[in-house]
């Protein structure tokens, strides 16, 4: 999925405010396995760095973003090198650069999101976690010393979303075993499922079968395209951010 302008926070626009205030954002890993963390700038800009693209059972990474920053977050698992020096991981994820880190790529679905958009000089921030392109590990993230305007609640998903999905829409690793929870939007590639064509508007795309599964299990996130009211979470004054694997 092209990362346009967080196309599932469908704002119209925000103010920006004289001065910078970059953003950092920690990611920890609490699950108990390890988890290579990813990310992709928006419109095609350059991707942040990040000082680990690997996080053992409770390490942590930090990254500064600049300001206005818009992007996503995501994590991998199952990752190695092979005997020609090539990286990759299991399918949910993975992003098909050969290297430790993305350089911009995508992560190829299902893969549960952490997405944001960084006003600069203090403006609003949103934020949220999404399953729009479907479910692979738990997420969180927590806004940290912001203000109103905006509630800055953590938004979550903290089940396993895997062990409830739908037959149809599971992605199986080595044994059998359910490794990730595909969209029906990326399943079906449907108007009805994507909210595209016909069905470009709210009125027109309102929550299926397979977005309340997702809605269910993980109520504060994204589970479809217009999910804003319950998914869409903002946060005021420059504060940092907490993401966390397995919250």
């Amino acid at each position: 999925m092209k990362i346009q302008v967080l196309p599932y926070l469908t704002f119209a626009c925000f103010l920006f405010f004289p001065g910078a205030l970059p953003a950092t954002i920690s990611i920890t890993n609490k699950c108990s396995f390890m988890v290579w963390p990813a990310t992709q700038t928006s419109e095609n800009k350059p991707p942040l760095a990040l000082p680990s693209n690997v996080l053992a059972p409770q390490a942590s990474t930090t990254v500064v973003t600049p300001v206005p920053w818009n992007g996503r977050f995501w994590g991998r698992t199952n990752c190695f090198t092979d005997n020609s020096g090539k990286f990759t991981c299991a399918p949910p994820g993975d992003c098909a650069s050969g290297q430790e880190s993305c350089n911009g790529n995508g992560g190829v679905p299902p893969a549960t999101l952490v997405e944001f958009l960084i006003a600069a000089g203090g403006g609003q921030d949103f934020y949220d976690v999404s399953l729009v392109d479907g479910f692979n590990l738990p997420m969180s993230v927590a806004a940290q010393g912001g203000h109103e305007p905006g509630d800055c609640r953590t938004s979550t998903c903290k089940a396993n979303v895997n062990a409830m999905c739908p037959s149809v829409l599971q992605v199986t690793g080595a044994g059998g075993s359910v490794v990730g929870c595909m969209s029906a939007c990326t399943k079906f590639a449907e108007p009805r499922y994507c909210c595209t064509g016909p069905n470009n508007k709210p009125e027109t795309c309102p929550p299926t079968d397979y977005s309340r599964k997702f809605s269910e299990q993980c109520p504060e996130a994204y589970s479809y395209a217009y999910d804003d009211k319950k998914g869409t979470f903002t946060c005021s004054g420059g504060p940092n951010y907490a993401i966390t694997f397995c919250p």
